[in-house]
């Protein structure tokens, strides 16, 4: 609902003892992003310096990968080497990522933030095969590694609290460590191979954004991932799509999944790639994917697409092509549908017919004959199938209403059980009186009918394929895109998908809109901030926290401000987000105090989270009132990201 309304970075061989000190340069005005891509093999990448005489340090292609990475080789048990990358000290929060990977597993290798007082935050490699870091000076496990393989880190220090949380390839790993030596700012980030030990290390990736305290609030905590086995139910979806035309590799992304915690994902189920000779079927590559999501606890929702050149007649095999229309095609669409449905049903209960037939310019009629002939297949199979109809890109109501108008006619509404649309709008918030709109069509069929915004999303990087990939996006700009399309389609009830997990890797160029980003060979890089954001929203909004209809909100500020309000079934405690949405959201932090007042709270223990950042802060006494069930916060720093005014009961730490 809307009314108007410095880090210093290095990299050395050292693990244990004295580390290298470097003179703090200026803060930077961009947040630390190498890649070491445009590096020359065997230089130094321009901003680091390399020290010590245990070996060598330069950028180096990686054997078997598309990677060009900085090496570290360490060939001396006596001496070091150190790579520096130099931002200035910081009291903020700081987050750092890096991706990691040793050729050995029998030396030690170690990532720290570090402080006046040396190593702060650790997470490091043993010489057994082990990864773990530290709580103040115990060891805490993180699990086992494996040599020549890439571990995506992701550390978040605090030295506001004293305290770290740790991921490793998107999965938070241990949190609420306290800093291994007090530390009121930190200044460096190292990491490298001990001293006693010889070997070879890569780094690649190493980003750090700050990330000050929007408010003087006491920071308790972050918000507790929660993988979708442990959600169970949820409206959350992720589109997992274009695997039918292998423009992504599931087998490099999937154990970001089930992390993630949607609990269920969009798959294109892929004709022509399943059906490569006339009449024979080759299922393997949809079972792995089926089956193994499903081990996740995420939910397979099949979209029967594309047609298949295998046939005269047999429509397009992608993004915008054509049903198929002669007679010998429609029989084996009819065989494969049937086929599909076989073998799935125990699995697979929601299905989705063809992809945006009104981008190819399918007559709605002619989409509507070709939906009923589909759907009477799965029923017949499947009588209790869910399935969505006419996959609308934008949302074009006129097309909808002309596909149920025909549906109806032929008597056949019983097999629409839902519309899925995609609503792409720079300011993802300007779309939803033509959703209001939408939803007045589908209620004037029938009001049983769902709506579900079946793939939405927007790019990481400026020039990226598909819809706005023509303005210039960052990946902060695109996880609060995520998180206003999210939480604002979770709070009018509406079930939604994230597009897409991985960046995809069509013909032409990438379509940057991942919540993971991949590279040339189309295997996960790294984790994006969108990634994190989407985790926190998983964890927080599942199917125990109901929408709020007609909620209160007044505020003393001139800009657009949109909200939704949720319940927490059998306590009533609620959560209220809030955020500026009156313009495309941008890489601007800059929050604004707001005074709000809910006219029918409930709160007993009410804390500001920021789902963007996962950080979760207590509202003092003294910032909040009541009266009755009027409900006042006072100073709310807001921006245009979604920020929570929440009941404690019904946040995770």
């Amino acid at each position: 609902m809307s009314r108007r309304t410095p880090l210093k970075l290095v990299l050395t061989a050292a693990l244990v003892g004295a580390t290298v000190t470097v003179p703090a340069s200026p803060a930077l005005a961009a947040d630390l992003n190498d890649t070491f891509d445009t590096t020359a093999v065997g230089e130094i990448p321009a901003g680091w310096t390399v020290a010590g005489g245990g070996g060598t340090g330069a950028a180096a292609d990686v054997a078997g990968t598309v990677d060009r990475s900085l090496r570290l080789t360490d060939t001396s048990t006596t001496a070091g080497i150190t790579a520096i990358r130099s931002y200035g000290t910081t009291s903020a929060t700081v987050v750092a990522h890096a991706r990691l990977r040793a050729a050995q597993t029998t030396a030690v290798i170690g990532l720290h933030l570090d402080g006046p007082a040396g190593h702060t935050v650790s997470v490091a490699l043993d010489a057994a095969g082990r990864l773990y870091t530290y709580s103040g000076g115990n060891r805490v496990e993180l699990g086992a590694y494996t040599a020549n393989r890439w571990y995506d880190l992701r550390i978040v220090a605090r030295p506001g609290t004293g305290t770290a949380s740790v991921w490793i390839d998107g999965q938070r790993r241990a949190t609420n460590l306290a800093f291994r030596v007090a530390s009121a700012s930190l200044s460096t980030v190292q990491l490298g191979i001990s001293a006693g030990d010889t070997g070879t290390a890569w780094v690649d990736d190493v980003r750090t954004r700050f990330e000050p305290n929007p408010v003087s609030w006491p920071q308790i905590g972050t918000v507790a991932p929660r993988s979708a086995g442990q959600i169970g139910s949820s409206k959350l979806i992720v589109g997992a799509e274009t695997l039918d035309r292998d423009y992504t590799n599931y087998q490099s992304y999937k154990g970001y999944l089930g992390p993630l915690g949607a609990t269920r994902a969009r798959f294109q189920a892929g004709w022509a790639k399943t059906e490569k000779v006339r009449g024979s079927y080759d299922w393997a590559w949809l079972d792995a994917i089926v089956d193994d999501s499903v081990s996740r606890g995420v939910r397979p929702w099949l979209q029967t697409s594309y047609g298949n050149p295998l046939y005269p007649g047999g429509g397009g095999a992608g993004l915008g092509g054509q049903v198929p229309t002669s007679a010998e095609a429609l029989a084996a669409w009819d065989a494969w549908v049937s086929a599909l449905t076989t073998r799935y049903a125990n699995r697979v209960t929601e299905w989705e017919i063809w992809n945006e037939p009104n981008l190819g310019g399918i007559d709605p009629v002619v989409y509507a004959d070709f939906f009923v002939r589909t759907a009477t297949r799965i029923r017949a199979v499947q009588p209790g199938a869910v399935i969505f109809c006419c996959t609308l890109a934008g949302v074009e109501r006129s097309y909808a209403d002309a596909v149920l108008t025909r549906v109806r006619d032929l008597g056949k509404l019983g097999l629409v059980d839902g519309i899925t649309y995609h609503p792409y709008n720079a300011n993802p918030d300007a779309s939803y009186e033509q959703v209001r709109l939408l939803r007045q069509t589908a209620d004037s069929f029938a009001p049983r009918l769902l709506l579900r915004q079946g793939e939405n999303g927007a790019p990481s990087r400026p020039d990226s394929f598909g819809a706005l990939g023509e303005l210039s996006w960052t990946e902060l700009a695109q996880a609060k895109w995520m998180l206003r399309r999210t939480i604002a389609d979770l709070g009018r009830g509406i079930s939604t998908s994230v597009f897409s997990i991985s960046d995809l890797h069509y013909p032409s160029k990438v379509n940057s809109k991942g919540l993971v980003r991949t590279g040339t060979d189309k295997k996960v890089r790294y984790a994006k901030p969108s990634y994190y954001a989407i985790q926190s929203v998983a964890a927080l909004f599942d199917d125990t926290m109901t929408p709020i209809s007609g909620y209160g909100v007044t505020d003393d500020t001139a800009s657009t401000l949109s909200f939704q309000a949720f319940g927490k079934a059998g306590t009533g405690r609620q959560s209220v987000a809030l955020w500026f949405s009156g313009a495309t959201p941008g890489d601007d932090n800059t929050h604004t105090p707001v005074t709000v007042t809910f006219s029918a709270g409930n709160f007993a223990d009410p804390v500001y989270v920021d789902p963007r950042t996962g950080a979760v802060f207590d509202i003092p006494t003294g910032s909040w009132s009541v009266s009755g069930s009027s409900y006042t916060f006072t100073n709310v720093p807001l921006y245009d990201s979604p920020i929570l005014i929440a009941d404690r009961s019904v946040v995770g730490l």
